[in-house]
């Protein structure tokens, strides 16, 4: 019954479904909000000609990298009703929290084992340093990414598809949205995507790996109960090991998809 359960929940009977027209007007503002904050933003930023990480310009790249979890603040604050498919509690707390950090390291530390296991960690000291030690570095990759996007990804968009779509339509629609997301990050400089381009190896196993990603991140955050601070924590995992372990050759990048697949399939 349980695997049957499963199943359904994949290909969803709720496919006979049709988006209420509530959910169709939290979903426009959504999408608009997160459109017109991050690429108008970004936009800006781009014109100026300069480095994102110079100021004011980084003041303006990170409000727009923002967009997702405030468009998610602006269309609750407009449209004032909870999602009923919105998680409120928090389970099994034992299981997702070290799961999200695990799983969400992994992707870089398998590569950074693999093909350079004699100087595994050799830059992490460097790393925290430069970003003005270790509180600052938490700090800075916590808000950078994870709770910047995951209240609009995992914690508004997702829950919303879910009233209509099956577990893999919902992570595939959300790993889409969320790489085309990115796109104009490739094009600012400054960027960690302008440095790996768009149109390389590098560049196209990034966007492609936000599909697979996107299924671990719905396992831990409604299958596991973990709500959006699972994906939040996930995130953060991925975004901080990827720092402390970067791994800039194609090898390393195909290395990273393998790991992810596998861990989306087994999830």
């Amino acid at each position: 019954d349980d695997f049957s359960a499963i199943i359904g929940g994949m290909t969803s009977t709720s496919t006979t479904r049709r988006l209420s027209t509530r959910t169709r007007r939290q979903l426009v503002v959504f999408g608009t909000c997160c459109l017109v904050i991050s690429w108008g933003l970004w936009l800006i930023a781009g014109l100026t000609g300069t480095d994102v990480t110079t100021s004011p310009t980084i003041w303006l790249f990170a409000i727009g990298a923002s967009g997702p979890s405030l468009a998610a603040l602006v269309a609750v604050l407009v449209i004032r009703r909870s999602d009923p498919g919105l998680r409120r509690r928090l389970a099994a707390p034992w299981l997702w929290v070290p799961l999200a950090l695990v799983l969400g390291a992994l992707p870089a530390l398998v590569p950074a084992m693999v093909l350079d296991p004699g100087g595994f960690g050799d830059d992490v000291e460097t790393t925290v340093a430069a970003s003005g030690g270790l509180l600052l570095f938490v700090v800075t990759y916590l808000i950078a990414g994870p709770l910047a996007e995951e209240f609009g990804w995992r914690g508004y968009l997702q829950p919303r598809l879910r009233t209509r779509f099956g577990i893999l339509s919902t992570a595939a629609i959300v790993g889409a949205v969320w790489a085309l997301w990115h796109v104009p990050l490739f094009f600012l400089p400054g960027t960690g995507q302008e440095e790996m381009g768009l149109f390389t190896v590098r560049g196209l196993v990034f966007t492609i790996t936000m599909l697979p990603l996107s299924v671990t991140y719905l396992f831990l955050s409604e299958a596991l109960g973990g709500g959006v601070w699972a994906a939040v924590l996930l995130h953060f995992a991925g975004n901080t090991a990827g720092a402390l372990y970067p791994e800039p050759s194609i090898a390393g990048a195909l290395i990273q998809l393998l790991v992810v697949i596998a861990i989306a399939t087994a999830t």
